[in-house]
């Protein structure tokens, strides 16, 4: 029997032992993955991408700690409980780190339904930057006031590190943690998904603007017009399963390689 026979079957087997709503969130949350791959988002084994569960609202679902994000399959996430135990058999096991930042964010924000945490050059620089993100962009400006920001005290490893974690995200979607880089949280999984891509083109565009000479050298919208842009891209309205960006992300994901969805 070969590999591709093989691997079939356990994704028949594992899809026969879970919901179909957790198929589905297993399904688009491996496409973010890859997606988010093939945009260069690439930090070896490091950064997660997580999300709760529909139906089971206390588990979630995130990449194993060996696995790159160009690895990652519907059937290869593992899931966890908020304790951090392993619910279904799996050869793969989650970090430390994914387990303090995403189970503890999951289990306090009711609220949020994915949680992504990367390191990009972009945005572990703006992360060091004192004047944090600057409204300089229609990116930016979807984060405009809403955005928190997480002081750098060490890796993040520590269950007790959850509390200060929550505290500063507390109320917010979105945050740079100084020195380390992003998380970006979803009502949905391609809400976060988008808004991780925002994200990442406003810290793009500082660090380009920047190379100009400093601060003193950007025309920096006043608050007046930042809040007025930022109030229109509140207006759009959540993002979902059947918003536009969404749908083209998945055909590009089936695209470029579907064996995501195994």
């Amino acid at each position: 029997m070969s590999v591709t026979t093989l691997r079939r079957a356990a994704t028949r087997s594992l899809r026969d032992q879970v919901s179909e709503a957790e198929w589905q969130a297993r399904v688009e949350l491996a496409a973010c993955y890859r997606l988010m791959a093939a945009a260069g988002v690439f930090d070896l084994t490091y950064n997660h991408l997580s999300a709760r569960l529909p139906d089971h609202p206390e588990h979630y679902l995130i990449k194993g700690e060996r696995q790159l994000f160009q690895q990652v399959t519907a059937s290869s996430l593992v899931k966890y409980d908020f304790e951090g135990n392993k619910l279904i058999e799996n050869p793969y096991s989650v970090s430390r780190g994914g387990l303090v930042i995403h189970g503890g964010v999951l289990e306090a924000r009711a609220d949020l339904a994915a949680v992504f945490h990367t390191h990009t050059a972009a945005n572990i620089a703006v992360s060091c930057h004192k004047v944090g993100l600057l409204p300089i962009s229609q990116h930016a400006l979807h984060f405009y006031g809403t955005i928190g920001y997480h002081e750098f005290a060490g890796f993040e490893f520590d269950l007790e590190g959850r509390k200060r974690l929550n505290r500063d995200l507390e109320g917010r979607r979105v945050m740079l943690m100084r020195n380390h880089g992003a998380l970006v949280c979803g009502r949905s999984i391609p809400e976060a998904y988008v808004q991780h891509h925002n994200l990442e083109m406003a810290c793009q565009a500082q660090i380009g603007a920047l190379a100009a000479g400093g601060v003193d050298q950007i025309v920096i919208p006043s608050d007046a017009v930042a809040t007025h842009a930022a109030q229109q891209a509140q207006a759009m309205g959540p993002i979902t399963r059947d918003s536009r960006d969404w749908a083209a992300l998945l055909e590009l994901a089936d695209k470029l390689d579907p064996s995501y969805r195994d």
